[in-house]
């Protein structure tokens, strides 16, 4: 059996695992904001950070775009 590695190149795999852990922050936050009982202030801070959570997002996968693009190209 391979390993991850033996698949896709090292920078690949901490790509993959820098997205993977920002989308679980992400779902972290859209759930914390399904409580009924959050005050305002408390939906002001669970957006902001949701907002700071997507904006890495968006930055991780436009870099994992560029990578997968090259390893096309090889």
């Amino acid at each position: 059996m391979r390993k991850q590695t033996d698949i896709l190149p090292e920078n690949m795999v901490v790509l993959f695992e820098e997205l993977e852990q920002e989308c679980l922050t992400a779902i972290k936050y859209i759930e914390a904001l399904k409580a009924k009982e959050l005050s305002e202030s408390q939906k002001e801070d669970i957006l902001g950070e949701l907002s700071a959570s997507i904006t890495h997002l968006r930055i991780q996968a436009i870099e994992l775009d560029k990578e997968l693009e090259e390893t096309d190209k090889l």
